[in-house]
């Protein structure tokens, strides 16, 4: 191993606060891996929670895993090295069970890279006796794992909170061998088995059917949590290297009851969940008690949790700060920002996603532009100077008109916004955040087609040249083609595979395994999808009824205005 990457492990954990370290002895040993860096992995709630609740399992212990940054990355490869652990610099091999936490379907190559470079072959069906088990929980886990499924031993489809004891459970009482083990895990709720399901196709490539062997049943239901009170969802590792490192991280719940139809995380987290204040109450105690001095609330939607002014008044009765990543512009209050800006915040974000108020009907974000303009208001009254917003560009029904408005309504924006600072000179920045859109699975959108590449850039031209007469005002993008990239992994089904696999042997290069790859990559990205199509996910139940998504789907199409796409 490189005695400068060890030495930089140890850095990290110098600097840490709440780390684990637990003894090897007769334990059943984890890597929890996170396929990105450190600093984007620690910054993750859902990733930390399970850190935590499986090393509160007494015969488990738990380590960190993450794919290393560019300059690690080539010393590993120099060196000959292979990814280890973060607490005892143990090799990937070492572990029992390895677990990815995927939130990015853009990470999938990365899973393949880090079991490339540990030796572990990438196929389940190659893996051998002393091989670790692989598995895959997070949010990709349980909307289209299908790309990725074939590298899977097996897959946790929903909340893991009580799911991982069972796990545990299970693998303490009956692992004799992979294929025994695999077999007992196709009985438990929740737990999904790639192997025992075969995919077969149409003539004309269309997916035909996916049946499910060996005892696995047909349709994998995904697993809930039934009690949130019962678990804390909290972050309580801290460090200086990750965004949110410097605060704790609290949940205030699961799901978001707006129903918008671009959200994935709106329909898969259903129904929706709130902690009770007095969970809650008894949270913050407990991280004041521990000395923390600020506290950053975390959940689909936070300021529509319903009582988020007597949560308020908990928190500042308690001498903490606020911080909140996103906030709905139609529930901002006084209250809640006044508390934001106490916290010390300069900027607040807020997602009015679409330019026009006939789009934002249409995907279902029924937020007006007076309320967007009031929020602006709030913004400046409590001396809060800059906002950030997001946008999308690729809407299903979009029409030109809808992209240019974006730009005229920054301009409005800006215009609440700026207000002298003692000298007499406006001040206040506003930031346009514009991704593209990306139809995903188990929303009222997963039949619409992706816009594709070259459509998306010229969107984004036409933003940029009409943001060119305001000043303060800055545009951040992604590149259209790595939108392109999501679409695929978010839509594709098993062949989509082969792909990932060109990708990880070209050393994380997608572009040149699109080009290599004989799939069609336009076929699960920019091709409409017929009402009666099998989807690749049709074989999973997330809670969320299929008939229910269709008419949505044509509510929205019924809806557009003439003209619209």
């Amino acid at each position: 191993m490189s005695w400068t990457l060890r030495k930089k492990a140890q850095a990290l954990l110098a600097d840490e606060q709440g780390t684990v370290r637990k003894d090897w002895g007769g334990k059943v040993a984890i890597a929890l891996v996170y396929p990105n860096t450190y600093a984007v992995g620690m910054s993750n709630l859902g990733f930390q929670t399970i850190y935590r609740h499986l090393n509160a399992i007494p015969d488990v212990v738990c380590e960190r895993v993450f794919f290393p940054a560019p300059e690690d990355l080539d010393e590993l490869v120099r060196t000959g090295g292979a990814p280890f652990s973060l607490e005892s610099q143990r090799p990937l091999t070492d572990f029992h069970m390895i677990g990815f936490s995927v939130t990015y379907e853009g990470d999938y190559v990365n899973v393949l890279r880090l079991l490339a470079l540990a030796g572990i072959p990438l196929r389940a069906a190659d893996r051998r006796p002393h091989d670790p088990l692989v598995l895959m929980g997070g949010v990709c886990a349980f909307s289209n794992p299908e790309p990725v499924a074939p590298f899977m031993d097996f897959i946790v489809v929903g909340e893991g909170e009580e799911l991982v004891v069972e796990l545990m459970a299970a693998y303490r009482d009956g692992y004799r061998d992979r294929e025994g083990f695999l077999t007992a895990l196709t009985g438990v709720e929740g737990i999904y088995v790639p192997e025992r399901y075969e995919a077969t196709y149409a003539g004309d490539g269309m997916l035909a059917e996916v049946k499910a062997r060996g005892g696995a049943p047909g349709v994998v239901v995904k697993r809930r949590l039934r009690r949130v009170d019962a678990f804390e969802t909290i972050a309580t590792l801290k460090t200086p290297h990750a965004e949110y490192g410097h605060m704790a991280l609290l949940e205030v719940g699961k799901g978001c009851g707006r129903g918008c139809r671009f959200c994935l995380e709106g329909q898969v987290y259903r129904p929706v969940r709130h902690r009770s204040v007095d969970a809650l109450r008894e949270t913050v105690a407990r991280l004041a008690r521990e000395g923390e001095t600020r506290v950053g609330l975390v959940g689909a939607c936070v300021s529509d949790y319903p009582w988020i002014g007597e949560l308020l008044t908990i928190i500042d009765a308690h001498g903490l700060e606020l911080s909140i990543s996103s906030l709905r512009a139609d529930s901002l209050t006084p209250d809640l920002v006044g508390a934001l800006a106490r916290g010390g915040h300069r900027t607040l974000t807020v997602a009015p996603e679409a330019g026009t108020e006939g789009l934002r009907r249409a995907i279902r974000k029924a937020i007006t532009d007076a309320q967007l303009f009031e929020a602006c208001d709030l913004l400046r009254a409590a001396g809060i100077p800059n906002l950030k917003t997001y946008f999308m560009i690729g809407l299903p029904t979009e029409t030109r008109e809808d992209v240019e408005a974006i730009p005229r309504l920054a301009a409005r924006m800006l215009e609440r916004l700026r207000v002298p600072d003692p000298a007499g000179r406006p001040f206040g920045r506003l930031t346009l955040s514009i991704s593209s859109f990306v139809p995903k699975p188990w929303t009222p959108f997963q039949w619409a087609p992706f816009d594709g590449a070259e459509s998306l850039q010229a969107k984004l031209e036409i933003i940029k040249r009409g943001v060119r007469r305001c000043s303060n005002v800055r545009v951040l993008h992604e590149n259209p083609r790595e939108a392109a990239l999501q679409a695929l992994l978010a839509r594709g089904d098993r062949r989509v595979a082969d792909f990932l696999e060109l990708a990880a042997g070209f050393d994380g290069d997608w572009r040149r395994a699109l080009r290599e790859w004989d799939g069609d990559a336009g076929y699960h990205t920019t091709r409409p999808r017929a009402a009666d199509e099998r989807l690749p996910w049709d074989h999973f139940d997330v809670g969320v009824k299929k008939a229910g998504l269709l008419r949505e789907w044509e509510r929205a199409v019924a809806d557009a205005p003439a003209g619209a796409a």
